[in-house]
């Protein structure tokens, strides 16, 4: 079968397709055939040895998907035919990722399909969404009628706190760095949009209320920021850091607003936490059929090109596929 893997830590042209034998099964796991992968900016920081946690390599990356299940035990809980989303925490970190025509997983490690999502949909949508869900469910208990500021936006993180926010009842805004993305994110469920680059973005943010909760993928010093824009008893939640790693902030704010600064990494969560995570924000997005936007679908022999294209800042998800169907 093709895999895209690496072999060690550095450049992400370090990344190749490769032919390996197809994965065999260990007792509780299931075989999936790919259909579709999602990229996120997580998996170029772990090919650059960026990712704490991460396993040696070789492996292919890639922890969002959706496929089939084609081999399963006789008493497996899915059946040949069943179309599969990947909750698993270690997928494309500890063990064989999804830019694969076959991954072996064990069966804890995948739901169902949500009935209104195509497989594209569940390769872009499901560790975004569940990463959010822990942001804001789970971190933050997120109130109806608060106000959630989203950095980063237009990104698939960005996407999924809006959409997840508004089902939830809360108020939305957005911060991009590009004008060109502003009705496109009132369309997508931003009920104010801001630029991340105006220098008055904080009086602004302030003016509409200010943030109760915020949603934080760009970090570095922007991150001084938020705790600027953020409301008493704030909230903030780091998921990202593409803006930087560094950054100097007063300690004085946080004290006295009382804030929480929270850092969320979705993979933290155990077999069992993931599955009724998923549960959980599936019934909160089932009343307006939530579904992340895809920007661009790439064929699976094209994975470094949708790697650079996520790089530029694409407005919604990139994902690979139709995954082993190259005539």
């Amino acid at each position: 079968m093709k895999s895209w893997r690496f072999h060690e830590f550095g450049h992400i042209g370090n990344l190749q397709m490769e032919e390996i034998d197809v994965p065999l099964l260990a007792q509780g796991e299931v075989l999936i055939k790919m259909e579709y992968a999602g990229l996120n900016p997580a998996d170029r920081f772990l090919i650059m040895g960026r990712y704490q946690g991460a396993s040696e390599p070789p492996y292919a990356v890639g922890r969002d998907g959706c496929g089939e299940v084609v081999k399963a035990a006789a008493d497996a809980q899915f059946n040949i035919g069943d179309k599969v989303i990947f909750t698993s925490a270690t997928v494309g970190i500890n063990r064989e990722g999804t830019l694969a025509e076959y991954v072996a997983i064990p069966e804890e490690g995948v739901a169902l399909l949500p009935e209104w999502w195509s497989p594209a949909d569940g390769a872009a949508g499901t560790k975004v969404f569940m990463t959010c869900w822990q942001a804001l469910s789970d971190a933050a208990d997120l109130k109806p009628d608060e106000t959630v500021v989203v950095t980063g936006a237009s990104g698939g993180i960005g996407l999924a706190s809006l959409a997840l926010a508004k089902a939830m009842g809360a108020n939305t805004i957005a911060l991009t760095r590009s004008a060109q993305k502003y009705e496109r994110l009132l369309k997508s469920g931003a009920d104010y949009v801001c630029e991340t680059n105006d220098p008055h973005v904080v009086r602004k943010i302030m003016d509409l209320g200010g943030g109760d909760v915020i949603i934080d993928v760009v970090g570095g010093e922007f991150l001084a920021k938020c705790i600027e824009m953020t409301n008493t008893f704030g909230r903030i939640c780091i998921v990202g850091a593409l803006g930087g790693v560094n950054c100097e902030i007063n300690p004085v704010q946080i004290i006295f607003k009382r804030l929480q600064i929270h850092g969320m990494q979705v993979s933290m969560y155990k077999a069992v936490e993931a599955q009724q995570a998923l549960k959980d924000l599936l019934k909160v997005l089932m009343p307006t059929k939530a579904r992340l936007l895809i920007d661009k679908i790439f064929p699976f022999d094209q994975v470094q090109e949708a790697f650079e294209h996520m790089r530029r800042g694409p407005m919604g998800k990139v994902i690979v596929g139709p995954i082993g169907d190259e005539k």
